[in-house]
């Protein structure tokens, strides 16, 4: 009898024999393992790509990130801890000031320029020391003779020692020949002198006071006479009358006047080195009033 077992699985062996097909389980075999590979090598692909696409979809992810100023956010959901990227944070003006530096040697420019406080007035021009003693109202410092007549001079090519000084009110008192009826015209206050001495010769400086330039100028603009020269007393008297050489001129409210004798016996005769001597006495008198307007 034949088995129809083998014939109908198609595992049977040849035909009466009993026995399995061995090679077409052989051939089913093979035929499976190549299909597994086939599946096996198709999956590996198929992951593979998947892995590319996954860590190039994470690198366009983060560029967009870096692009756009985006940050990831920290654990929890919170925000980050730093600035984003590429964000420019905006930053109120500095208040400080700038640091200073050393200053610039000298004669070189500054290092920090000097600038006066906003709305500062800039301070006032030095006054003119003639308009100061232009007037009493601002030629306010003490008039002393001692203090306007140094205890000794240079003049004449000479040193000069001042003998005596003294001040005198009424005005005319101190003057000769008419000089004091003008003084008086024009209200002077008092006349200061002072007499200098070589030895032989005598200079008398005179400075008359009034209130005014302009009183001042019309003294000198009427001027007659002369002031009188001025010794200590006890003393021969010089240049009392009408006679001697002399000089006079205006500053400010000021007259200022010299006279030159002798303080020999007689007192009249005429000393040459004393008369040179005058215009330097007078320059020493100009220049004495002036320095009170820069007190």
């Amino acid at each position: 009898m034949t088995d129809g077992r083998g014939t109908a699985q198609g595992r049977g062996g040849p035909a009466g024999t009993g026995e399995p097909d061995w090679a077409a389980m052989a051939d089913r075999h093979e035929h499976e393992v190549r299909r597994r590979r086939q599946l096996q090598i198709v999956g590996g692909v198929v992951a593979a790509t998947l892995v590319v696409g996954g860590i190039t979809a994470t690198a366009v992810g983060l560029s967009g990130s870096d692009r756009t100023g985006g940050a990831p956010a920290a654990a929890g959901g919170g925000p980050t801890a730093t600035e984003p990227t590429g964000v420019v944070a905006s930053a109120a003006p500095s208040t400080s000031a700038p640091a200073s530096s050393s200053p610039s040697a000298p004669g070189g420019p500054s290092a920090r320029p000097s600038t006066s406080p906003s709305g500062a007035r800039p301070s006032a021009a030095p006054a003119d020391p003639l308009t100061v003693i232009s007037s009493a109202a601002t030629d306010t410092a003490p008039l002393d003779p001692a203090a306007l007549f140094p205890a000794s001079a240079t003049a004449g090519g000479r040193t000069w020692t001042r003998l005596t000084t003294a001040t005198t009110d009424p005005c005319w008192k101190a003057t000769t020949g008419g000089l004091g009826d003008v003084l008086a015209a024009h209200g002077c206050r008092s006349i200061l002198r002072a007499t200098y001495t070589d030895g032989s010769g005598a200079v008398t400086v005179g400075i008359a006071v009034l209130d005014s330039k302009t009183q001042a100028d019309a003294v000198a603009a009427g001027h007659k006479g002369q002031v009188q020269g001025l010794v200590p007393a006890g003393s021969t008297s010089y240049c009392t009358g009408p006679g001697c050489a002399n000089t006079h001129a205006a500053v400010g409210r000021y007259g200022y006047y010299t006279v030159a004798g002798t303080v020999k016996p007689g007192g009249t005769a005429q000393d040459p080195v004393a008369t040179a001597a005058q215009a330097d006495f007078a320059a020493r008198a100009r220049a004495a009033l002036l320095a009170r307007g820069h007190r």
